[in-house]
């Protein structure tokens, strides 16, 4: 007796974990705490300044904050152990829910639900058959259709209209909308790939670095800068800048374009955004001459090399520019340097009042081409094809939701002492009190009772 009594507690003991589990997993409740939990991390990531520098931030930070930081991967949010654990609470949370409504659908769908929003009884001294083809003709002009017919037991006879059964997909629609588009979140985060490559303008570059961990990394491709071009504001503001590339695989050229700010491209599923870029250097400088015979002509130098001045035996060499930062202008600072002499520096302006001159040659600064170096990220999300999908989900459950309305009528038809009793029950997910009013008039008028 001992032991079946143990055995007896045991099965309760269990059962009761199980039934609070279900319980827990199908609950409004645990919806709206998930729910505002990751409200409250999407606030943490945002206010909370995301994959920076640890050793830095531990130099800025208290010791509690780091630690606490580290702890619970707030520079990280959104990778984080706690953040991924909320979505899986809130996948199982809706998939719960959508498990438990499911058996309900196949019994809305014939009509047969239970619950409904109307109910009347009338009691006519009609025969049934007489009533049955009265009714028939009025309500299934309501529905647009024909009713299911059902013969039950004492020669009862059961009416079934139903209009809109779709609508009946729009929860699971949505709710499986939600559950393939945190899926597809969720592989994003365990398999997608972030990271950063610089590339030299002119230059070729394949490996790139990995957020957050710093590993370096190599895609399947390479990618030729052909040309970096920035605009600026008339302030001096940047006000657009893209890189125009190229994508070599296996040697080959396999697709081409240009990459701007929110203007991605993207190959083989792999994105390139523009992220930034770095001024490294001088791809050429413009010298106007101006020589004895009082002719001008342009002389190009492109560093590192050096050009030699018409006419002389100098022979020059770029080494840095000077954008406009005094009255003179924009100018360069050149290496000149002749046989039997020591080489010197000079500086030349665009707006110097009195030109360089080497052997009666006079020297003005024209221009520069600065030399670029591009900052692209990259971007690889195997989810994304399933979030589409989810997207797609959620807006035909919506669809349902807007556009159709489930109504359904059931008419019992019995004998009653020489009478037939007329039993109507139904439902209608929107405008409750106008179909009742509206089914009851249609009812009673067919009769002959309104």
């Amino acid at each position: 007796m001992t032991g079946s009594s143990s055995a007896d507690t045991g099965d309760e003991k269990q059962g009761t974990i199980l039934s609070e589990i279900t319980i827990f997993f199908t609950s409004v409740r645990t919806t709206i705490v998930v729910l505002c939990l990751l409200a409250v991390a999407s606030i943490l990531g945002t206010i909370i300044p995301q994959n920076v520098d640890l050793d830095q931030f531990r130099r800025v930070a208290s010791p509690f904050y780091y630690r606490l930081v580290i702890l619970l991967d707030l520079h990280n949010v959104y990778r984080s152990w706690w953040f991924i654990l909320l979505l899986l609470l809130l996948t199982g949370n809706l998939l719960g829910c959508l498990l438990q409504r499911l058996p309900r659908i196949p019994r809305e769908w014939r009509g047969t639900a239970e619950k409904g929003t109307i109910r009347f009884t009338l009691n006519e001294s009609k025969p049934m058959n007489e009533v049955r083809g009265t009714l028939i003709p009025v309500l299934s002009k309501v529905f647009g259709s024909s009713p299911s017919v059902e013969e039950e037991h004492g020669g009862a006879v059961k009416l079934t209209w139903v209009k809109h059964r779709v609508f009946l997909l729009a929860f699971p629609l949505i709710h499986l909308a939600i559950i393939t588009i945190l899926v597809g979140g969720l592989v994003g985060l365990f398999y997608g790939v972030r990271g950063n490559i610089r590339i030299q303008e002119g230059e070729t570059g394949q490996e790139f670095v990995r957020f957050p961990s710093g590993e370096v990394d190599t895609l399947p491709f390479s990618i030729i800068v052909d040309k970096f071009t920035l605009r600026r504001y008339p302030t001096g503001q940047p006000k657009e800048y893209r890189s125009d590339i190229r994508i070599l695989k296996d040697g080959k050229e396999v697709d081409k374009g240009s990459i701007l700010v929110n203007q991605p491209m993207t190959y083989d599923g792999i994105s390139l955004y523009q992220a930034n870029y770095d001024l490294i250097g001088i791809k050429l400088v413009r010298l106007k001459l101006v020589g004895t015979d009082g002719k001008a002509s342009e002389l190009v130098v492109r560093p590192p090399e050096s050009a030699r001045l018409p006419g002389t035996n100098y022979t020059i060499r770029a080494r840095s520019v000077d954008p406009g930062s005094t009255t003179r202008g924009p100018g360069a600072d050149l290496t000149v340097s002749k046989p039997g002499e020591t080489s010197r520096q000079v500086d030349v302006f665009r707006d110097e009042s009195q030109p360089l001159q080497l052997d009666g040659v006079k020297i003005t600064f024209m221009g520069y081409e600065p030399l670029y170096a591009t900052g692209l990220q990259i971007g690889y999300d195997p989810g994304t094809k399933v979030v589409w999908l989810g997207c797609a989900l959620l807006i035909a459950g919506f669809c349902l939701t807007l556009f159709t309305n489930l109504r359904s009528i059931t008419v019992r038809l019995k004998h009653k002492a020489e009478k037939t009793l007329v039993e109507v029950s139904g439902r209608s997910r929107r405008d409750r009190a106008e179909f009742r009013e509206n089914i009851e008039k249609e009812v009673r008028r067919s009769l002959g009772k309104a």
